[in-house]
């Protein structure tokens, strides 16, 4: 009889890796000042601040399972809204600050897990959602991270 290997992710590695880019962007000295959420749960939660800074979960697809870990691209977007008297330019800068810090933290998800194939890519970015009316500007970037589930 086999015996199932403990399972290094019990949470599961979407919640792993969004976890690593959250603690990362919270101790971002170029986001310093800043109010990081981690999936908000309500607008209402993206209206108070001068400048904030969120992470949230799209998706976790399956690309292919050959027979052992399965090959998956893990989707989150990263948002930034700004306040400010220059809200345009610091929502672009902060936007750009937060990007770095998600590059700079592959190293601990390379702990987490497999990167392959394309590995982080940004995909498309937005100024405007439809019936959100942040009150300042607004940067928000799509990302897809492929990976080899560990578990």
């Amino acid at each position: 009889m086999s015996t199932l290997k403990p399972d290094t992710l019990p949470q599961g590695a979407p919640f792993a890796i969004g976890a690593a880019i959250v603690a990362a962007l919270r101790v971002a000295p170029a986001l310093d000042g800043a109010t990081v959420l981690d999936n908000p749960k309500r607008s209402s939660a993206l209206q108070d601040g001068a400048r904030i800074v969120f992470f949230e979960d799209q998706a976790d697809k399956l690309i292919a399972q050959p027979g052992h870990a399965a090959k998956r691209t893990y989707g989150f977007s990263l948002g930034v809204i700004n306040r400010t008297e220059t809200d345009r330019l610091g929502a672009h800068s902060d936007y750009r600050a937060a990007k770095r810090v998600i590059r700079n933290c592959m190293p601990e998800i390379v702990k987490l897990v497999q990167i392959v194939d394309r590995g982080l890519v940004e995909g498309d970015v937005l100024y405007r959602l439809e019936n959100l009316d942040v009150g300042g500007g607004l940067v928000l970037g799509l990302f897809t991270l492929d990976y080899r589930d560990p578990g």
